[in-house]
Parts: structure tokens; sequence; C-alpha cells
């Protein structure tokens, strides 16, 4: 959930693709240079996380029988691929200075600042020592369905930037959908 709200905040490092006191920028209002640009940044940020969910597919573990279920509730198709990751710090760009500079200026990265779980394609990466209870992993786990009924994690992260853009992080319907999973699935 985090890194889409990473790829609009870089994108807003690159003055004036989105205003600092705007709430809403319409895709279609973005110039061709700053469309250019965040051609190459999801580009980018895109091959980079094809790289962690290959990782994650290595390496993760298989949702238990339950959480398998919880998969095939929320609507994924190929539950069997989900892998979670478990891992000291959920993984970032970090090796690209301008992501990294966006990433520490808008407070998703830096000291203080923890990111507990997301999702890149199948592979769902969880900080060590965050209860992944019920309702936050059907939160993720809607984000992997999000991917998968997107076709392609490069059309899931373009819809959830665009939609970043224009209704911001609380109302953007994709972060909406997984909220609503947080509270079907509470208790």
């Amino acid at each position: 959930m985090i890194c889409a709200g990473l790829i609009a905040c870089a994108l807003s490092a690159t003055p004036p693709l989105l205003a600092a006191d705007s709430q809403s920028v319409h895709a279609s209002a973005i110039p061709a240079s700053q469309d250019e640009f965040l051609g190459r940044f999801m580009d980018y940020y895109v091959r980079w996380a094809e790289g962690i969910e290959e990782r994650g597919q290595a390496t993760g573990e298989s949702l238990d029988p339950d959480q398998a279920r919880l998969a095939a509730d929320i609507g994924i198709k190929h539950a069997e691929r989900v892998r979670l990751v478990y891992v000291d710090e959920v993984p970032f760009p970090t090796d690209n200075p301008e992501i990294r500079a966006a990433g520490e200026k808008f407070g998703f990265i830096g000291p203080g600042i923890i990111n507990n779980a997301q999702a890149f394609g199948y592979t769902i990466w969880v900080r060590e020592g965050f209860s992944l209870d019920r309702p936050r992993l059907a939160h993720e786990l809607v984000h992997v369905m999000q991917i998968e009924r997107s076709g392609s994690f490069a059309a899931y992260a373009r819809q959830y930037v665009l939609e970043l853009m224009q209704f911001g992080h609380e109302k953007s319907p994709l972060e909406l959908e997984a909220y609503d999973a947080n509270r079907r699935y509470a208790g």
C-alpha cells in the first residue's frame, strides 16, 4: 500500500506534477514532459518491483490453509502463488537517488518511518515483528487481488498512482477497497 504513495510523492518532487497544496490532479492535466517523467519513473519502479517479487517467490512462505481460504474468499484466482516474505525491513529502491530523496522528503522512508507490509505481485513482504492478523492480511491480499485483476503489476501501479494523483491516498478507490477488507475481516 505504501509503494504507490512513494511513487506519487516521487512525482511531486519534480515540480509541478503535483502541487503541494493540491488535493487532486487529473492525469489529463499532466504536461507531456511530466507524463514522460511518470513513464520513466514507472518503468524503473516496475522493473525493480518485479525483481523483488521474483526474490520473494524463491524465498517466501506459502499461505497456510486458513490464509489460502481467505485469499480465495477475497477473490484471488491463484492463491497458491501467494508468498509471505518476512524481513527486517520491507524493501524500497534506495539505490535510485531520485526515488530515495522523494521518499525521505515526504516521510515514507528515513529515521522513525516503518513500512509494515507491502504487496509486490503475488508476494507480500512483512516486517518481522508486525502482527499480520486476519484484517491486515486481508488488506494486503486485496492488493494482490487488484494486481492480479489488473493483469500486471505495471498496470496496477500506474492505476494506483493515477488514483493517488486524482483522489489522494485516503480516497483512492484501490485503497478504499483494501481498507474495506480490514473492516470485513476484523474480529
